[in-house]
């Protein structure tokens, strides 16, 4: 009769995706606001208001972690990907934050394809995490690495062409410490990022 007292199963997929489907919402937002640095208002305010429903869904899991006895995979792959998707997102937060700050008149190339190469390495771990909530593998892996691939190398160039002036001024020099800043922030989100996939990839293993 014991198990009568037990909660009931939690639909822990369903706000694993209902997460990821804010995470992929905040990576778009942020390619918006890349792509037309003059309007940064509303992009910025849509992220903030993201956050903070997303603070909820993270709450919410790991409540329903403690109380639940059966989960649909192991608890610590859900306690995994729950902070990977919200430390994600945190990160991407901040980085629309130093951008709304810096006030940018142009944003450079590498980090406008930055932008977009995010917002589909985002896109491709939500297949990957729709596909392990159906216990398939969505065989987007390799696509992941390639985009991760391309990530790093648009931010090597991006740093390459920011110390490439012969006679920097003192606004070079204030321009460039600023934009050192913000590809810092979008090499943090990258490996937030990367760290989720790796952490859907593991619980694909164990379950499909």
């Amino acid at each position: 009769m014991f198990h009568f007292l037990l909660p009931k199963g939690a639909p822990f997929f369903e706000l694993l995706i209902k997460q990821n489907d804010i995470l992929c919402a905040v990576a778009s937002s942020l390619a918006e606001l890349l792509r037309d640095h003059t309007l940064v208002d509303e992009p910025h305010r849509k992220i903030s208001l993201l956050e903070e429903e997303a603070d909820g869904i993270y709450l919410t899991l790991t409540r329903h972690l403690s109380q639940t006895f059966i989960t649909p995979i192991d608890r610590e792959d859900i306690l995994h990907i729950n902070k990977a998707q919200e430390e994600a997102i945190n990160f991407m937060q901040n980085m629309a934050n130093r951008l709304y700050i810096f006030e940018f008149d142009r944003i450079r190339f590498p980090m406008l394809q930055l932008g977009r190469t995010l917002n589909g390495m985002t896109v491709l771990v939500g297949s990957m995490l729709r596909g392990l909530s159906r216990k398939r593998d969505s065989h987007d892996s390799r696509a992941f690495r390639v985009l991760h691939e391309e990530s790093e190398m648009l931010l090597s160039m991006g740093l390459v062409e920011l110390h490439d002036l012969p006679n920097p001024t003192t606004t070079d020099l204030l321009d460039m410490h600023k934009w050192s800043q913000t590809y810092d922030r979008m090499e943090l989100v990258i490996a937030s990022v990367v760290d989720l996939a790796q952490a859907i990839e593991e619980a694909v293993l164990k379950n499909v």
